[in-house]
């Protein structure tokens, strides 16, 4: 299968630029748009201090990159939802997330959500800690 636009959601941890890299391979193959995004699920309402410490993380992990980025995306709000709205509202037609292998991984995956509400292929890459 062909892809026009990919979405990469990260979590801003070391295992982001692995992910990146996973992704940009993706976009490589199917000279695909890159975009990537971080929700934060921790916050009700914008804070613009953590909005621009956000993005400019995600500027440094684009620019990390070998592969050229279309979009940073900060968004606020449940993870599944957000991804799900960006996938209608930006054409995305792959989203890839990562996973760790653990206890706490397994009582409050994203994973599922993410799969039963996303109108787009999904690939989970398996991130060890």
């Amino acid at each position: 299968m062909s892809y026009q636009h990919i979405l990469v959601a990260v979590d801003l941890s070391e295992s982001s630029q692995t992910l990146l890299e996973k992704a940009a391979v993706q976009a490589t193959q199917n000279h695909a748009k890159l975009s990537i995004v971080y929700v934060d699920v921790d916050h009700i309402i914008s804070d613009p201090k953590a909005e621009r410490d956000y993005h400019q993380k995600l500027d440094n992990l684009a620019s990390h990159c070998d592969y050229p980025i279309e979009k940073t995306l900060v968004v606020i709000g449940e993870l599944h939802m957000k991804i799900a709205g960006l996938v209608k509202s930006e054409a995305v037609d792959l989203v890839i997330c990562g996973h760790h292998h653990s206890w706490i991984d397994r009582i409050f995956s994203s994973v599922p959500k993410l799969a039963n509400n996303v109108d787009a292929d999904l690939l989970v890459v398996y991130l060890p800690k």
